[in-house]
Formats: structure tokens, C-alpha cells, sequence
């Protein structure tokens, strides 16, 4: 059976054409006009000497941008900031701008920390609005990963039993009622391909059918016969869908004919 592909779409990350608030860590007071001048208007940019500088709040923040440059800075100071806004602000985006060859310590950092970046300009006078990209770009990164946990923790909570597959065919995220469906623990699944979990005549059913009906962009509805971790069959309902980048989404329904999956393991 196929239907029309009506899933729901998940949340939207919040578009970074919003006004992105951004935290400037300098001793030079004028950079906040510098900086605000080489980027767009859809950023506010405030200044302070240290995050520490008169309670300075980073919940309101997007981006913390540090300047690198900053004389007598040592690179022990910079590891001590790191630490400091990860403690008060673990998810908090930081961008790293310096004037002078990025030291070791600057990329150490950016390799360290996925919502670390750094830019190295030869001018910051005249390069600050390539810094408008970097930043954009690390906001939209952090909202994207705070979206993706967020909609994985609802399909743990969902009653269905839901599995999502990359387009390798290898199984990314299975909730508990998925793995217990199959016997299997949450943990276990990640990795195992999808072909393990039905026999051999499902299997060959599922792809000549219903996942080239699920790439021409429907969904598809039908029963065919799981295998459990334990060999043993049974038979259950399954809705299958999946997104444009070729990966699946499979939905098994309560077992049918009363099959316990506790009894039959």
C-alpha cells in the first residue's frame, strides 16, 4: 500500500536571518563599530575586557567572539577563556579572530571543540567582514545539532517503534521500542544493517517494492516477517518513509496475531 508522503516535517532551527547577538572579548573599544560596520544589520555587537567583566551574561549570546590579537595574551589565557565559557555556556559558539599567524594553540583549540572556529586575518581593519560568514555559520551549526537532539529525544519518547537508517543501509538510531521489538538493546543497533532484522523473502520484498516506491517520494504500508536477535519470526505492520538524501525511516506497529516479543526471544 502507498500513500502520499505527509510525515510531519520536523521543527525549523530558527533561521540565522534573525538578529544574531554577538559578544566581542577585546581591549579595543573600538571594535565593536569596526565589526558591526563589516557585517550585515542582522547582528548586534556589544563589547567586553572578560567574560568575567561586570557579571557579564552569556545566556543572550549567539556568538562569543575573542580577539586574539590582544596584547601580551598568552596562549595558557586563551585555554583558561575556553574552559571558562564551556563551564558557564557549553553550547555557545566561539570564534577565534587573530591578527598574527594562528598559533597552535588557536587551531588546537578549533580541532578540540566542533563550536570552536578561528580566522586569521592579515588585516582585521579591512577582513573583519569575513568574520560575518564564520559566524553565521557556527550559530546555524549549533541551532541545527540542538534541533537534531531535540527530535531525536522525541522519537525515543514516541510510542511507535522507530528506526532511522543511513542510506548505506545501516541502522543510525533505533528508540527503545524498536530494539525491544527485535530483541535487541538500543545500544546494539547502531550500525547493524537493516536486512538483519527480516527474512530473506521480507527483505527481497522491501526492496523491490517498497523502498523504490518510498524514492519515488511516497510512503509505503504493508506486514512482512521480522527476525529477532534470538532467529525467531514474527510478523508485524510496518510503515516505511524516508528523507531525500536516500536514507529510511521504518515504523513497526504492535506485532500482529498477539506476537509477544518477550515470549518469542
Amino acid at each position: 500500500m502507498t500513500e502520499p508522503r505527509t510525515a510531519i516535517e520536523p521543527e525549523s532551527a530558527r533561521p540565522c536571518s534573525d538578529t544574531l547577538s554577538v559578544l566581542v572579548i577585546t581591549a579595543d573599544e573600538q571594535y565593536a563599530d569596526k565589526l558591526e560596520t563589516a557585517v550585515d544589520t542582522g547582528f548586534t555587537v556589544r563589547t567586553t575586557s572578560s567574560i568575567t567583566a561586570g557579571g557579564t551574561a552569556l545566556d543572550d549570546v549567539d556568538c562569543l567572539v575573542v580577539d586574539y590579537g590582544l596584547a601580551g595574551q598568552r596562549d595558557a589565557d586563551l585555554l583558561d577563556l575556553l574552559e571558562r565559557v564551556r563551564r558557564r555556556a557549553p553550547d555557545l559558539p566561539v570564534l577565534l579572530v587573530t591578527a598574527r599567524p594562528a598559533a597552535s594553540t588557536a587551531i588546537d583549540a578549533a580541532h578540540a571543540h566542533r563550536r570552536v572556529d578561528w580566522l586569521e586575518l592579515d588585516d582585521p581593519d579591512a577582513g573583519l567582514e569575513r568574520a560575518e560568514s564564520r559566524i553565521t555559520a557556527l550559530v546555524e551549526r549549533q541551532r541545527l545539532e540542538a534541533l537534531s537532539r531535540r527530535s531525536l529525544a522525541s522519537v525515543e519518547l514516541a510510542s511507535d517503534a522507530i528506526a532511522i537508517v543511513a542510506p548505506d543501509g545501516e541502522i543510525e538510531f533505533a528508540n527503545r521500542s524498536f530494539a525491544m521489538q527485535f530483541g535487541y538493546d538500543p545500544d546494539d543497533l547502531p550500525g547493524t544493517s537493516w536486512q538483519t532484522l527480516f527474512t530473506d523473502d521480507s527483505v527481497e520484498r522491501l526492496e523491490t517494492t517498497a523502498i523504490p516506491t518510498v524514492d519515488d517520494g511516497w510512503r509505503w504500508t504493508g506486514s512482512c516477517t521480522g527476525r529477532r536477535q534470538s532467529g525467531a519470526t514474527f510478523t508485524v505492520k510496518l510503515r516505511l518513509g524516508g528523507p531525500d538524501d536516500g536514507g529510511l525511516v521504518f515504523v513497526v506497529e504492535t506485532p500482529v496475531d498477539g506476537d509477544d516479543p518477550e515470549k518469542s526471544q
